[in-house]
Order: structure tokens, then C-alpha cells, then sequence
């Protein structure tokens, strides 16, 4: 079993399909960079006076202004420099690094696709990418190439697999089903020109919603079945360019169009696209007639194996993590980074907080005196933030002078148009309570679906 599994992995495949995916990451996350830079969310690192941290990563330096603007200078470059196929492993290596590092400089910043990025970037710089059509070849850096090992393919087909599905199974709950979140990110585009009135429409958000859930849970299956591949790559055109017109979202939904017609087809498809054909033809010779047909197996094989058996399982399990905890998810936010949720929770209201000082004063504050407005809009909903921002509180008046305090946080959350109510309770000082994975007992119920 291990040694068909080992042969499968290993067969060489023509590497057409790998260079045109290193083109299209490399310049999509240039791109991505290029222009959280033009439209100056570099803010949102550099202006707050706490960043928001990840379980485990509170140790992550809080970097100066001229460490953000570097980090998304260097993976502009390097993303230009993985396109090209220059010092290929060393661009990619900071492609991934700068990603990863902004990732989780700021967890407000949190997005899915900023996330499916660092993945991507991380799993190119293992990938031969630049055995052809690149400056290193042309250098004579490396030898060229016309085939790759599959798992390369393999590797990148799981990964977007896993994306779409559990976007899917994330969608089949009572709030989607009943299109109360659309409902809320569709009511101010209404005012849009040409589609304003459609999207204002009220069965708009019953139609997209349904159709948000056969397409993520179809999509993979479809697309990997020759029959009825054109068809599904037909669907992911309309649902990825319809995202781009209503929502924007930046990169992403030209990136997830471009890779899925890069993975999804067979491997030598740039060899018959017009256009692309001559470029691949002039540049990537076709592999032998007669492959090898026993794969090369390196002597790393089982460390290789044993990784992408761990990689696999942790795509799989991490995203089922919100399970373990008791409530909504999406009140909870017990578990919602890394499992592919998206746009599945509309949250608004407000929150303050009460700090007790020993002496038994009490003053307000209000997080805005402190954060960025997206911090601030992030914050209200998500529970685990309110603690950190308690417990920086708690170390600020410790700071100066004040000692022990206690501090409470007074909110109120509306959830995808349900009924607004305290997402944690009022009578609890966070200070006291310590940042864990376990069930937080003072995260209150979610309101009633009505």
C-alpha cells in the first residue's frame, strides 16, 4: 500500500501546469501587497496602540512603521521574483515569510484567503516551480525540467479542495439557511449602479445563499470528474467574477478563479490554451514520449510522506476544532479562525469597558481611545478579543500606578439581525480570567434565531 502510495506520489507529470501556477501566486500576491499599500492599510499595523495577538503568539513583536512598510515592500518583490522564477527558492522562502510575519502581526486582520495565501507561499518553496520558463534556468542556476513529481499537484489540489468544502459544510447551518447574513452585507448595495436594484431585491440573499452552498460543496467533486469539468469551471467563472462585482474582495477571487483553472485540469493544459500555448511551447519542451516508468524516489521519501500525512490532517481537523465547544460558532467565535467560515456572521453594537480600581473608583473607557476603527468593529463581536483588550487594560493601570484593578465589559451584539444582548457577561472581571483553549464559561448564550 505504502509503496503504490509512494509511486503514485512520485510519478512525474508535465510541469506546464506548475509554472503557470507559480506565475499567477507570485503576481497575485505582489498584487495583494501592492495594494494594501496604495489603499493604506499599513494603518492598521502601525496606528493602534495594542495589536490584537493569536493563542500561543502573544510573544509576536509589536514592529515599527518602517518593519510593516518592508514586510509588504518584500513580498511585492518577492512575489515578482517567484513569477519570474528568480532565485526562485530564496523569493519564495520570503514571499511566505513576509505573509506569515503580517499575518499574525494583527488578528483583527484576520481574512481566510490572507491565510490560504501564507499556506500557498509556504507550500511553492518546496515545490520545483523554477526547473522552467524562469531566470534561473536562463542563469544555468538549475537544470531544467519538462516533468514534476505529482504530489506537487496533489499537494495544491487538496488544499483548495479543503477551502471550498468546508466553506460549504460552514454554510449549512440555520442563519445561512434562512440567508439572514447576506441579507445584512447586501442591504447597502442596494444603492449600486446598474445591479443596485437586483441586489436590494428580497429574494436575492435566498437565491445567492443556496447557491453559495451547492457551489462550495459541488464545485471540488465536479470539477475533478472530466465530464462535467468544463461546466463546473464555467460555475467558478460566474460565482468568483459575480464575488469580485458585488463584494470586491481584492485578489482573491481573480487568485481562487486562476488556480482552479491551473490545478483542476489536466497538467499539460497550457500546452492547448491559445495564446498560452506558444509561450509554453517556446519555453517548457514536452516531457519524454515514454516517461520513466519507475518514479525517481528520493531517500527523503518517509520525512516527505510523514509531512504531508501531518499537513493533511491538521487541514482537516483544525477546521472541525469549533465543535468541541458548546453554543454558536459564529457568536462564540469559539473556534473560527482556520475553518474556512466566511461571510457567515454579521455582527454590530457596542461595547465599553468599567475598571475598578482598588480604591473603588470606577472609570469608562472606550476602546476607540485606543484602536483603529476596524479594530474597534472587530473587537465588539469577537469574545477572546475582548479579554486580551481586558487584560491590556488591567496591565495599563498596573503601568501607572494604580495596582490590582478589576475589569468588566459592558456590550451589546446583534448577530445576523437576531436580537441584541451582552456577548459576555457584565458581572465577570476579565482581568481575572485567563487566555486559554478552553471553554470560556463568561461567553453568554447566543440570542435566538427569530
Amino acid at each position: 500500500m505504502l509503496a503504490r502510495l509512494t509511486t503514485a506520489l512520485f510519478r512525474p507529470i508535465d510541469i506546464a501546469w506548475l509554472v503557470v501556477a507559480r506565475i499567477v501566486v507570485g503576481f497575485m500576491l505582489a498584487m495583494e501587497m501592492a495594494g494594501s499599500l496604495a489603499l493604506g492599510y499599513t494603518r492598521e499595523y502601525i496606528e493602534p496602540k495594542f495589536h490584537f495577538s493569536y493563542l500561543f503568539f502573544e510573544w509576536m513583536p509589536h514592529w515599527s512603521p518602517p518593519v510593516i512598510i518592508g514586510l509588504h515592500l518584500g513580498a511585492i518583490v518577492a512575489g515578482i521574483a517567484v513569477a519570474a522564477g528568480w532565485r526562485y527558492r530564496w523569493a519564495a522562502v520570503v514571499l511566505a515569510l513576509c505573509y506569515t510575519l503580517l499575518f499574525l502581526a494583527e488578528q483583527t486582520r484576520f481574512i481566510n484567503h490572507f491565510y490560504l495565501y501564507c499556506l500557498v507561499a509556504a507550500m511553492l518553496a518546496l515545490m520545483p516551480a523554477h526547473r522552467a520558463a524562469s531566470a534561473d534556468v536562463r542563469a544555468g542556476r538549475v537544470l531544467p525540467a519538462t516533468t514534476t513529481p505529482a504530489w506537487t499537484r496533489y499537494l495544491l489540489l487538496f488544499q483548495l479542495s479543503v477551502v471550498y468544502s468546508y466553506a460549504g459544510l460552514a454554510k449549512l447551518n440555520a442563519d445561512w439557511l434562512m440567508a439572514r447574513p447576506l441579507a445584512v452585507w447586501l442591504a447597502p448595495k442596494a444603492s449600486y449602479p446598474v445591479i443596485g436594484g437586483l441586489l436590494g431585491s428580497a429574494a436575492v440573499p435566498w437565491v445567492m445563499s443556496y447557491a453559495g452552498v451547492a457551489f462550495d460543496l459541488l464545485v471540488a467533486p465536479l470539477l475533478l470528474w472530466r465530464r462535467t469539468r468544463p461546466w463546473a469551471f464555467g460555475a467558478a467563472m460566474f460565482f468568483h467574477i459575480s464575488n469580485v462585482l458585488v463584494f470586491g474582495l481584492g485578489t482573491f477571487p481573480w487568485f481562487s478563479l486562476l488556480v482552479t483553472g491551473a490545478l483542476f485540469f489536466p497538467p499539460d493544459w497550457p500546452r492547448r490554451l491559445p495564446y498560452v500555448r506558444q509561450w509554453i511551447a517556446a519555453r517548457v519542451p514536452l516531457p519524454a514520449a515514454t516517461p520513466t516508468p519507475v518514479p525517481v524516489i528520493p531517500r527523503s521519501v518517509p520525512v516527505l510522506l510523514a509531512g504531508l500525512g501531518l499537513y493533511a490532517a491538521v487541514q482537516l481537523l483544525v477546521p472541525l476544532r469549533h465543535f468541541l465547544y458548546p453554543g454558536d460558532v459564529h457568536w462564540t467565535e469559539e473556534g473560527h479562525h482556520f475553518a474556512w467560515h466566511m461571510m457567515l456572521r454579521a455582527k454590530s453594537g457596542s461595547l465599553s469597558y468599567r475598571v475598578v480600581l482598588p480604591n473603588g473608583d470606577t472609570d469608562v473607557v472606550y476602546p476607540a481611545n485606543y484602536l483603529t476603527r476596524r479594530q474597534v468593529n472587530k473587537l465588539i463581536g469577537q469574545p477572546d478579543a475582548i479579554l486580551q483588550f481586558a487584560h491590556f487594560l488591567a496591565e495599563d493601570y498596573a503601568k501607572r500606578g494604580h495596582g490590582q484593578v478589576a475589569v468588566y465589559a459592558e456590550s451589546q451584539v446583534q448577530l445576523n439581525r437576531r436580537p441584541s444582548r451582552p456577548i459576555v457577561a457584565p458581572t465577570i472581571n476579565l482581568a481575572a480570567e485567563p487566555r486559554t483553549l478552553s471553554l470560556y464559561k463568561w461567553i453568554t448564550p447566543a440570542p435566538p434565531l427569530q
